[in-house]
């Protein structure tokens, strides 16, 4: 194995472990998979535990570097106990109307007290505390714990994911992080140089956030939900309100964010009065609206201001597929790259390339080919699991031959099949090892998957895997970038909206593909290839493999707990096929 290592660690939103040797990122898992407490915060003890066992040893360490500059974050999961907990931030109408009522207040209270918790993180007490207890945790010497500034730790995050060494901008959006929201860098001649930089209070990523608190969903969660409603909504019906969130923030003639809004609380009291008594859908699709104008003029300025025109993404806002898929179709736009599941797990990534880059400055970081970076369990492990559990008395368990031939008879014949096999994928996006697959045409199977097995909102559309050869054939413009992890959407072609129609966004017929490459995953390539062979449709239908409101699967036990307490019938687990008995 390479060596000497570096690890990141994220014990924020979603904790999560990287672990890069040899210029090569080896190893990166978030904690929720071990757990199973969903976007679990904390700092990630199962996690690290698994690597100083399983990938490399402490005293093989370099360095180890955290997301975060400032030792606010050690402060909070301190408060919590230094537990894993689960990370469920609420809205409380109670508060937002007692803050309306004495604004500046109100404001002047959070102000104040975030200047008393600055002072704290700042005292030397404080920092000496934290330092030690950092060291402890990852049972490495103070000499070897770095702190890395958090939109660092995201720009830096990108360089694992670009092909080329050339120049670049960076773009880093999310909530909020060591006090900034947005920053714009170029890397030239591989070093980073920052252009610009938002304080906190001006984030986008926070009315996102918070407009997916007030129409009842939970916030740093399921913005996507929001995002997948937007397009029922009717133009007409959000044109008012898109303009009424621009008097909020907006972008200005220098490409700096600029707003009416002082705090996080007076944001909220504001959204709260903007999108009180107005239709849901209208709300969704005045919100993702807003969002992709003001991402495009933001980087549409910057790449005209430079000249630059290859650009990498990467903060959580980035997560929004349909934003990205209007930035890619930009006139400047040369060359795109978005960090997979670029939340603050990703900053993970972005640590240990700090590591890297500072102690190894010659070594070159190799781009990463694929996300199959987590823990893995041996045919032996799921062959006594499957013995000692007794499970052969109620299910069938077969060890087909051609196992890939095997899922894809049942696919075509309109079956749904799960698949826990090889090291599981990082991030939120399931790539085929930890996923649920089914027929992409079949569209009486999204009944069956939502309400029988996930529980998933109705209006919520799925996505497919594509072969690599069949990318130009069903996805529009898909030669515009290869998009091998899920982060961006495009239009579908006519066969495509032929061939995928239960894998489409059913309101805009859009898709959010993984492309896939034999070399990346060559078992599930098989399978999906034993498909065409069968249907003629290079592709399937991929969700991720859980149950509504938990991790996905990570260890073969929870794909057959999720199978025992769902519709699922079918699960490929390693080499095995098991099925339960066809419904009387």
């Amino acid at each position: 194995m390479p060596g000497p290592y570096h690890l990141g660690i994220s014990y924020g939103h979603n904790a999560t472990v990287a672990v890069i040797g040899d210029g090569r990122l080896i190893f990166c898992q978030s904690e929720e998979r071990l757990n199973r407490i969903k976007n679990s915060t904390g700092f990630p003890w199962e996690t690290l535990a698994h690597v100083y066992l399983h990938v490399c040893a402490p005293h093989d360490v370099a360095s180890c570097s955290m997301f975060m500059a400032t030792k606010v974050g050690y402060l909070v999961i301190r408060e919590a106990g230094f537990r894993a907990t689960p990370f469920a931030p609420t809205l409380n109408g109670a508060d937002i109307d007692a803050w309306r009522a004495d604004l500046e207040a109100a404001e002047g209270a959070s102000e104040a007290h975030d200047r008393r918790v600055a002072a704290w993180a700042r005292d030397p007490a404080t920092v000496a505390e934290a330092d030690g207890w950092f060291a402890k945790a990852a049972r490495l010497p103070e000499s070897r714990i770095f702190h890395v500034d958090h939109h660092v730790a995201h720009a830096l995050s990108s360089l694992a994911f670009a092909d080329d060494a050339g120049d670049r901008l960076i773009f880093t959006l999310d909530g909020e992080g060591d006090e900034l929201c947005a920053t714009v860098s170029e890397l030239r001649r591989g070093e980073l140089h920052r252009l610009s930089s938002t304080p906190r209070h001006l984030s986008l990523g926070k009315i996102y956030e918070l407009v997916t608190g007030l129409l009842g969903f939970k916030m740093m969660e399921h913005e996507y939900k929001v995002m997948g409603l937007a397009p029922y909504a009717k133009p007409e019906y959000c044109e008012a309100l898109r303009r009424k969130f621009e008097e909020l923030l907006w972008v200005d003639e220098d490409g700096a964010w600029r707003g009416s809004i002082r705090g996080l609380r007076s944001t909220m009291v504001r959204l709260a009065e903007l999108c009180r008594f107005q239709r849901f859908d209208a709300v969704a699709g005045a919100l993702q609206d807003y969002t992709e104008r003001m991402i495009c003029a933001w980087i549409g300025h910057w790449v005209r201001r430079t000249g630059i025109g290859s650009i990498a993404c990467a903060g959580g806002v980035f997560m929004n597929v349909k934003a990205n898929q209007r930035v890619l179709a930009m006139d400047g736009i040369e060359r795109m790259v978005v960090v997979p599941s670029c939340g603050d797990e990703s900053t993970a990534i972005g640590c240990a390339i700090f590591g890297s880059r500072s102690l190894q400055p010659e070594l070159p970081i190799e781009p990463v080919r694929h996300l199959y970076l987590g823990q893995s369990y041996a045919d032996e492990e799921v062959e006594r699991l499957l013995r000692e559990g007794g499970l052969a008395e109620h299910l069938a368990i077969a060890e087909p031959a051609d196992l890939a031939d095997a899922i894809a008879r049942l696919l075509a014949d309109g079956e749904i099949v799960a698949r826990c096999a090889g090291p599981m994928e990082f991030g939120a996006r399931a790539l085929g090892n930890r996923s649920i697959l089914s027929h992409p045409g079949r569209t009486e199977n999204i009944a069956v998957i939502n309400e029988a097995i996930k529980n998933r909102d109705f209006w919520m559309p799925f996505a497919p895997t594509v072969l690599d050869d069949e990318v130009e054939s069903l996805v529009h413009d898909g030669a515009r970038m290869f998009s091998p992890f899920m982060m961006v959407s495009f239009d579908s072609t006519e066969r495509g909206r032929r061939d995928l129609g239960a894998a489409l966004h059913r309101a805009d017929w859009t898709l959010r593909p993984q492309m896939l490459v034999r070399d990346a995953n060559p078992g599930y390539y098989a399978i999906i290839e034993a498909f065409r062979r069968r249907t003629g449709i290079g592709a399937v239908l991929n969700t991720s493999f859980n149950l509504h409101g938990e991790p996905i699967v990570g260890s073969p036990m929870d794909a057959i707990r999720t199978m025992a307490n769902s519709g699922l019938r079918h699960l490929a687990l390693n080499k095995f096929l098991i099925s339960k008995p066809a419904p009387a």
